[in-house]
């Protein structure tokens, strides 16, 4: 029993307990206003989850927007280099167009954000964090993780212009092999590429297996190189100890992001359970290169409004121990008594009667000392009937 996060919402609980993961990985909490310039998001909308945004007129003229995104404000206000790494968390609401109400909506958001010379070290080191954060909401899940360099460096081999790029992956994200197939015979690719996109399309599965189907096409220096990265990712994540959750860890080709911002290693998280993804995220470097910055970065967002979705765990007992006291007693001594219990770690509330429908696991009475009048989890037991303790 104890006075903790198991009696808050599951997206509380994670919150806090996410906090001290981050925090013990050197990340510090990063706080910002809820407001920015409107011209910051007109300027990258390909980047946002939606097209339009909040705005108002401030009492200076400046056209300013409720947030939308953590990451731009972040990337936009960080002074890291590549000879220099900035990692923060947040905690932050955003503000988004429902597409469900078409009513703006405030969605509660975790991330973290790593900024500046972003190697091998530090991609494994967030995607460890991801891995960790999924396992923390205590219900199975799956990371999928892809690196777009494989696709982008099939891409630029292919007798096609840009318009023709966009559809065919287009169709790869949608996994549309049909559609693929078709676009392939319309352009008259040549078997090869026709063999290669289609692979690719259905190039999704166990981490090992599916990497070595990926080395066998990889016939370009990004693509193999896409592949050797992965192959040394997988290797660092083993040295980590996270070897037990690898199993986890799913790779899929399919995951494009928008190439204009997103490269390298992207990702999303599941929860068994919920139909959307509760974690994303990537490297985008391109953005990072828009904003002017000589920097890297990658990072992801955990969307907690998911978190709501999942059923709560059972609590049995609002509070472990009830006090009831008489009103001349010595406030002192009561006192010192009731702390007594809260330094063995349980929740305690202190009355002068049983408030209506307060649920208790001990009921003690002071009246000078503490007596125990009522234990109901023994009750509980005594009958015969299993269930959570108190």
């Amino acid at each position: 029993m104890n006075l903790e996060i198991q009696s808050l919402r599951r997206a509380e609980a994670a919150t806090l307990r996410l906090r001290g993961l981050y925090e013990s990985y050197g990340y510090r909490k990063y706080r910002m206003g809820r407001f920015e310039e409107y011209s910051l998001y007109a300027a990258n909308k390909s980047f946002l989850l939606g097209e339009n945004v909040p705005t108002f007129t401030d009492l200076d003229g400046r056209l300013m927007a409720l947030k939308p995104d953590v990451t731009l404000s972040i990337a936009k206000n960080t002074k890291a280099d590549k000879n220099t790494c900035e990692k923060v968390y947040y905690l932050e609401s955003v503000y988004r167009e429902s597409k469900e109400s078409h009513t703006y909506k405030e969605i509660s958001q975790m991330g973290l954000e790593c900024m500046g010379g972003v190697d091998d070290c530090v991609i494994a080191e967030v995607l460890a964090l991801a891995l960790k954060s999924l396992a923390d909401f205590e219900t199975d899940y799956v990371l999928k993780i892809s690196n777009m360099d494989f696709v982008v460096g099939l891409m630029e081999e292919l007798p096609v212009n840009a318009d023709q790029k966009d559809i065919i992956l287009g169709l790869i994200r949608t996994k549309n092999r049909s559609g693929l197939e078709k676009l392939c015979a319309d352009l008259a690719l040549p078997e090869g590429d026709t063999e290669k996109l289609m692979k690719v399309s259905g190039l999704y599965g166990e981490f090992g297996r599916v990497l070595a189907e990926a080395g066998a096409i990889a016939d370009t220096p990004k693509m193999k190189e896409a592949v050797a990265l992965l192959s040394r990712l997988y290797e660092v994540l083993e040295a980590m100890g996270l070897g037990g959750q690898l199993d986890k860890v799913r790779l899929d080709f399919s995951m494009i992001n928008d190439i204009e911002y997103y490269n390298g290693i992207i990702f999303q998280g599941f929860l068994d359970g919920l139909a959307r993804q509760v974690l994303s995220g990537g490297q985008y470097d391109g953005m990072m290169a828009k904003l002017g910055k000589k920097a890297d970065a990658i990072g992801f967002a955990i969307y907690l409004k998911e978190l709501e979705r999942l059923p709560e765990k059972s609590i049995r007992y609002d509070v472990d121990a009830l006090v009831l006291y008489e009103p001349d007693v010595d406030v002192v001594r009561l006192c010192q008594a009731v702390e007594s219990l809260r330094r063995q770690g349980l929740r305690v509330r202190v009355e002068k009667a049983v408030p209506e429908d307060l649920r208790y696991c001990y009921l003690y009475r002071y009246d000078g000392r503490l007596s125990l009048e009522e234990d109901r989890e023994n009750a509980f037991q005594e009958n015969g009937k299993e269930g959570a303790r108190c």
